[in-house]
């Protein structure tokens, strides 16, 4: 705990642990890092189950043709959830997701859209579309770009609308947005520990049928499936829909300097933890919370 800013574990659904450290505090917002990824995913999600998109086997190109053409466009929405759309990762190393820097930064301070930064980074493909795992940001960014342009909402005000009022979130949430409002769809989503466990609650409710309707339910239980082999970080080798399936069973959403939310269907438990730092024993101690 000598790394953790923040921990806490819902037992079902009731508060059963609860730390902070190192400055943190209940009304402390963290940054989600890359689990801001498996938020995306729950608002697409959404998405299909309202009717806003139509089908996951759609090319995201039918939702914003500003990519028609682009590897980005041309794949389609499953394969951008489960990072197989095969285009070239800008700048990153298939690990880490972390693109052109310069371009990215441009995008994340107004001084560039994203739909501007993913067709510069379109041109390429690296794999064939649904070939192989591999961990770019820009999917995310894609779907980004999908959610708003299907929902008429950009992806913050629909995954407010939807996941963060059905989760029952009760302090302010951050993301970054472009200069169109768009949102960061990869990282950088800031929120407060409990409002965090509130969306693995969310998701711990739909996969245990006990909220939502039998599509997001559907949608959820196939999205935490361990569909794809990463080939890389034995604490969590698979990955769904933007989710991971830990070395432990249990669904997980991951993020940098260990920001952690895992989820045990079968013990209907919830563990969360924030940090400043990345540590081994993130991975160690965390599936322990969950299997006790």
């Amino acid at each position: 705990m000598r790394n953790a800013v923040s921990a806490l574990v819902l037992d079902n659904g009731q508060v059963v642990f609860e730390l902070y450290n190192q400055g943190g505090a209940p009304d402390a917002t963290a940054n989600a890092y890359s689990m801001t990824k498996s938020l995306t995913s729950l608002a697409v999600g959404e998405a299909l189950c309202a009717g806003k998109i139509k089908s996951l086997d759609d090319a995201a190109e039918t939702y914003v043709p500003a990519l028609e053409g682009t590897a980005y466009g041309k794949a389609t929405l499953r394969q951008l959830l489960t990072y197989t759309s095969g285009a070239e990762d800008p700048g990153g190393n298939g690990y880490v997701g972390i693109h052109n820097r310069m371009n990215y930064n441009a995008m994340v301070t107004h001084k560039r859209s994203l739909v501007s930064l993913i067709k510069a980074h379109g041109d390429t493909s690296r794999f064939k579309p649904g070939e192989k795992f591999f961990y770019n940001g820009l999917d995310s960014q894609t779907l980004s770009l999908v959610v708003r342009n299907a929902t008429g909402m950009p992806l913050p005000a629909w995954f407010e609308s939807t996941v963060w009022q059905q989760a029952g979130a009760e302090s302010p949430a951050a993301w970054f947005v472009d200069t169109e409002g768009n949102g960061n769809a990869e990282i950088l989503f800031f929120a407060t520990t409990r409002d965090f466990a509130r969306i693995g609650q969310y998701v711990l409710e739909r996969l245990t049928d006990q909220a939502g309707n039998d599509c997001i339910r559907a949608y959820l239980k196939e999205a935490s499936k361990p569909l794809v082999n990463k080939g890389y970080w034995p604490a969590a080798p698979s990955w769904g829909y933007a989710l991971h399936t830990g070395a432990d069973g249990n669904t997980w959403m991951f993020g940098a300097n260990g920001q952690r939310i895992g989820i045990n269907v079968a013990k209907k438990r919830v563990f969360v933890t924030t940090s400043n730092r990345n540590s081994d024993r993130t991975d160690e101690v965390g599936p322990g919370f969950l299997a006790r």
